[in-house]
């Protein structure tokens, strides 16, 4: 049996695109996206991971040093427990950014115009067999 991956681990990373490219039904949903994102996990966690998605497929992904090593569309940052929170959906992302748990650094408008791919990429990190931060 494998080990289940560590949210923010690069093997939690490596899962994720594991699982989102070899979904049809994403493939087809997020083909126009392509953006590279940046993740800023603070406590627990600690790690800052870029992801880079091209045509809707997780390209590439990589941990980094500091938010400023990539030139990212978006930059998610928050603290480790508030992203297990979105990711359990015990907290809505919506709220977890318009309370400023998570921050976003990134043209607004076009996250509104993906929510809905969001909202898809977050239920399947929901449904990932995964070991989150408290």
């Amino acid at each position: 049996m494998a080990d289940k991956p560590h949210f923010g681990t690069l093997n939690y990373f490596e899962a994720l695109a594991n699982e989102m490219n070899n979904d049809p039904e994403w493939l087809a949903m997020a083909t126009p996206m392509t953006y590279t994102m940046v993740y800023d996990y603070g406590e627990p966690v600690n790690k800052i991971f870029v992801m880079d998605f091209k045509e809707g497929r997780i390209d590439s992904f990589r941990e980094l040093q500091s938010v400023d090593e990539v030139e990212a569309d978006f930059t998610f940052t928050g603290p480790g427990s508030v992203w297990a929170a979105v990711i359990k959906k015990d907290l809505s992302p919506t709220v977890a950014m318009a309370t400023g748990k998570l921050k976003v650094d990134g043209p607004q408008t076009v996250l509104l115009r993906h929510m809905k791919k969001f909202a898809y990429l977050n239920d399947k990190m929901a449904n990932m067999d995964a070991i989150l931060p408290d």
